[in-house]
């Protein structure tokens, strides 16, 4: 089935995202080790960060293991490229218009979609039975966040490595940001970290699936805002949170969790 892609072309973000814990999801016994847990993983450092405003590269450092990342932005395109310290090379490219990344010269299919998740509607009774809403006439402007719709980016390859797992997982948060889900390079950084600290106990064998996805919510505020741009255009602004990339690869399942502390921003101008 051809994948469909519903994202907010027209949306652009400003939310910062903070790291957030690791959850390893019932972890199994593998190898002769028993039970997983973070303790039992080889922890990665992330080591001579170099930033610029469309690339940043990074060294992954563990025991044994190095991996430098290059990650380069360009126009509607993302390139990551790795390479270890025993000279195993990755490539991952994507760009906007495609429902598909391209890894090591082979197609990884993206399914890019938008939901909704039940849990987080409130009905519009509810918000207008607010003591808030009682005095709507009278009261200051309220940026109290209301739930939109989610979206999600799912993605499947195989893999035999370390080295083309975080490869995988590094391109796909790289795609989350060219589609607009700003996150600071740092945290990227972080959360490349902390994926290979527990994905590197399920890669030393041979080729596995590793299948996963990317998913985010957006939130409005409650009220319109004068934008200040002219005239008496008024719009809500918007802000992505609740930002966790979940992952399955062998026996384990893994999921990380971003910590959104971000800005609200225009869907049009003049933004924020």
């Amino acid at each position: 089935m051809k994948n469909q892609k519903k994202m907010m072309a027209s949306v652009l973000s400003s939310a910062l995202f903070v790291a957030a814990p690791i959850n390893i999801i019932n972890p199994t016994n593998t190898f002769a080790t028993g039970h997983v847990s973070e303790s039992s993983t080889d922890e990665f450092k992330v080591e001579n960060s170099i930033i610029t405003e469309d690339t940043q590269s990074f060294s992954l450092v563990s025991s044994d293991v190095v991996i430098d990342f290059d990650i380069k932005y360009e126009n509607d395109n993302v390139t990551v490229k790795t390479i270890t310290n025993d000279m195993e090379a990755h490539s991952f490219t994507y760009n906007k218009s495609d429902d598909f990344a391209i890894i090591d010269g082979e197609i990884m299919e993206l399914e890019f979609y938008e939901f909704i998740d039940s849990n987080l509607v409130v009905s519009e009774l509810d918000e207008s039975l607010s003591p808030i809403n009682s005095t709507r006439s009278t009261k200051k402007l309220d940026d109290t966040p209301v739930y939109v719709t989610s979206s999600n980016i799912s993605f499947s390859k195989e893999v035999s490595s370390i080295g083309n797992t975080v490869t995988v997982i590094g391109g796909v948060i790289a795609v989350a940001s060219l589609m607009g889900v700003t996150i600071p390079k740092k945290v990227i950084e972080k959360k490349v970290a902390d994926w290979a600290s527990v994905a590197g106990l399920a890669t030393y064998f041979t080729i596995k699936t590793f299948s996963g996805s990317f998913t985010y919510d957006l939130y409005r505020t409650k009220d319109k805002f004068d934008t200040g741009y002219g005239g008496t255009s008024k719009q809500y602004k918007f802000r992505y949170q609740n930002m966790k990339i979940k992952g399955s690869l062998w026996k384990y399942s893994i999921e990380i969790k971003f910590s959104e502390i971000g800005n609200w921003w225009w869907q049009s101008k003049p933004y924020l």
